[in-house]
């Protein structure tokens, strides 16, 4: 008897250790919205009636859920976790919303709602230094906006690693995305003007050149970018370096400085485009070469 209670005493021991070793997250999802929703994580899927709340138990690992509201839009969201070991939060999800209670609620709720307005805000500010052919004005104005959403992020993420906590560089990531798109929308015509070239310029030097060689395409805003930097390569004097051509259409001599994740969303915009018009005949062409050439998930 003796013997077996070492034994239970020694799995209930390790059991304590293992559970300080992986500490877990407490999230609950509670689904205000008019739709049942899927929950994805960690190779795991867990579905959700109409208000009801489940609790998930999750690693420090997990850093992203996907939710999938199952309506006639069949709408996706991603939602990137910030959280401390052993932090809980309650995620409120709307069909056009999401909001945070519990720890650094504060955090998800700016980098999900107010960061995005902070930064679209802006736009039209940008537009009037571009309309008035002033690319410093432009550079000078966007760089300021961003400073300003980072340093916000970085304060409500308080850390005591500061930039440095991998936390903050996620935000970052996120925060620079949104900006690129604010900015890269704000500025465009068909002919390459000496504003937009000067634009252009500046913000592959700082932000794309270094990269440029493992750069792959996260999102349509990554695709648009660096299609635009294709286009004009010649004129922006431009080294990019060139990919196989994953399947072939009129856009071959762009495409082939696109890495086969940004061809890919060559292929996804036209399919979700034609989706939106209701032609599935079209629809189906280029869903059939995501899947067969991109292998791609529907």
């Amino acid at each position: 008897m003796k013997y077996v209670r070492i034994k239970i005493e020694s799995k209930i021991l390790l059991f304590l250790v293992l559970s300080c070793l992986c500490p877990a997250q407490n999230i609950a999802i509670n689904n205000k919205s008019n739709f049942p929703i899927e929950v994805k994580y960690a190779q795991k899927k867990v579905d959700i009636g109409v208000n009801q709340k489940k609790a998930l138990n999750l690693t420090n690992e997990v850093k992203n859920i996907s939710v999938l509201y199952k309506n006639d839009k069949k709408i996706k969201r991603n939602i990137f976790l910030f959280l401390n070991p052993q932090d809980s939060l309650n995620i409120n999800l709307k069909q056009d919303s999401v909001k945070f209670t519990g720890d650094k609620s504060a955090l998800h709720d700016f980098v999900y709602g107010k960061m995005e307005n902070d930064l679209t805000l802006k736009i039209s500010e940008y537009q009037k230094y571009y309309q008035n052919n002033d690319a410093k004005g432009f550079i000078r104005t966007s760089e300021m906006y961003l400073a300003d959403v980072l340093k916000k992020a970085e304060r409500l993420n308080s850390s005591p690693s500061g930039r440095e906590d991998v936390n903050y560089k996620e935000i970052e990531k996120i925060a620079k995305d949104r900006w690129f798109f604010t900015v890269f929308v704000s500025f465009g015509s068909n002919k390459l003007t000496n504003t937009e070239k000067q634009l252009m310029l500046y913000y592959f030097e700082k932000y794309f050149k270094k990269d440029i060689a493992t750069f792959s395409c996260n999102s349509w805003v990554d695709y648009d970018i660096l299609r635009r930097y294709s286009l004009h390569r010649k004129l922006l004097n431009l080294k990019l370096p060139k990919y196989d051509i994953i399947e072939h259409t009129d856009e071959d001599e762009i495409n082939q400085y696109l890495p086969p994740k940004c061809q890919e969303y060559y292929f996804r915009s036209s399919y979700d485009f034609w989706v939106h018009k209701k032609d599935l005949v079209r629809a189906e062409k280029y869903k059939k070469i995501l899947i067969e050439k991109f292998h791609a998930n529907f």
